[in-house]
């Protein structure tokens, strides 16, 4: 394959060591990988802003080049307003490819225009967003919800309608948008670095600790860990769950403290939220059990990270959740609501350490399918499929 310049739009973390969910993890860990490659001419990364902000900045993070790209507005739809930012960058590469993530309005019109311009483009989907946003205004109602989910459910349809090279990050999200899709969606899980997390698999883990690591939002279920962990502390007394994080819901934070509390757990339950890279790892190295009740994921990156740590896995058997544990014999899926069958499961792995140790292993061998090295593989031949088909 030609060299390529690679423009990659999408959520991004100004700070490699306070990354606020999976995309930008994602985005992250792919462009840490395209740039050792010898296909790649240059990478660039052009951010799409997760609250209001003001003003273009430009930075070096990770040794990748960054456009965090501003809101003129009080709202994030505005950020529309710098796409020809965007398409100004795109006509100084000599060999551009476009790399989409996710869903909104300033990727919908770069799509457009690189069609136009007969630039290829690839998008990667992460999660469904009209289904995520539908649940979301059920739960919260309100002017602002329906706006919402309007306008985010337009720019998805018109991105699936679009895009020639549709990646998806579970066989799942490929049979939820496969009607609706233009393009037959290619299956190619987000990655992992294990390296870090792999350090923590020297310790015993005896303690009977759970943890559960996830952005804090409703969609993760985190009060029914709490519900289930509660079960789980009236059979063990020392047991703790720790809940780590970014805050992306301030409010249902909040809300899960007074729940612990409700549950008599204050003592019991630890919140880390907002913190680096090195305190995540240093939780998983502490934890013995990897707790997560989702009611939608589409893949979640957190489960591969704790699993190439060795932990076992108790999770909701939601979305692409059975997609990414497999026939592994990593961990248990329950049907979700069901606290019972998630603390029971929890108190099988916290006390019992043959099944333990069996189900550590298999979490970490199922782990290495997820290595950014062999993801990155399998983006490169879509991105040569995508420049054969512009050409």
């Amino acid at each position: 394959m030609a060299r390529i310049d690679v423009m990659m739009i999408g959520p991004f973390p100004s700070d490699p060591e306070r990354i606020e969910g999976g995309v930008q993890a994602s985005l992250l860990g792919l462009a840490r990988e395209l740039i050792q490659r010898p296909e790649v001419a240059s990478l660039g990364v052009m951010a799409t802003p997760m609250r209001p902000t003001h003003g273009i900045t430009r930075d070096r993070v990770a040794g990748i080049d960054v456009t965090f790209l501003d809101t003129p507005w009080r709202f994030l739809a505005s950020a529309v307003i710098r796409v020809p930012v965007v398409l100004e960058s795109l006509a100084g590469a000599e060999a551009p490819l476009v790399h989409l993530h996710g869903t909104g309005i300033v990727q919908s019109m770069v799509l457009v225009a690189a069609l136009l311009h007969r630039v290829p483009v690839v998008w990667t989907i992460h999660g469904i967003t009209e289904k995520e946003l539908w649940a979301e205004l059920k739960r919260k109602g309100g002017f602002k919800a329906w706006a919402r989910f309007l306008l985010y459910a337009a720019c998805e349809r018109l991105q699936l309608r679009l895009t020639r090279h549709l990646v998806v990050d579970t066989p799942y999200v490929g049979r939820e948008v496969a009607g609706r899709a233009r393009a037959k969606p290619v299956a190619i899980p987000q990655g992992i670095f294990p390296d870090s997390a792999t350090d923590t698999r020297g310790s015993e883990r005896r303690d009977p600790v759970v943890i559960s690591l996830g952005v804090v939002h409703p969609r993760k279920g985190h009060a029914l860990t709490l519900r289930a962990f509660a079960e789980v502390a009236r059979i063990m007394p020392d047991a703790r769950l720790l809940i780590v994080g970014a805050p992306a819901d301030p409010a249902h934070l909040a809300e899960l403290e007074t729940i612990a509390r409700d549950l008599g757990l204050a003592d019991r339950v630890e919140f880390h939220i907002g913190v680096t890279r090195a305190a995540v790892v240093a939780a998983l190295h502490r934890a013995r059990v990897f707790a997560l009740h989702s009611q939608e994921e589409s893949q979640g990156i957190a489960l591969c990270e704790a699993m190439a740590a060795g932990l076992p896995i108790v999770a909701s058997r939601v979305g692409g959740i059975p997609d990414v544990i497999g026939a592994s014999g990593a961990g248990y899926l329950v049907e979700y609501g069901d606290v019972a069958a998630m603390a029971g499961h929890l108190v099988r792995l916290l006390g019992d350490d043959d099944l333990h140790r069996t189900m550590s292993t298999a979490a970490f061998v199922r782990a290495g399918d997820f290595t950014w090295a062999t993801v990155t593989d399998r983006i490169l031949e879509v991105y040569r499929a995508a420049r054969s088909d512009a050409a």
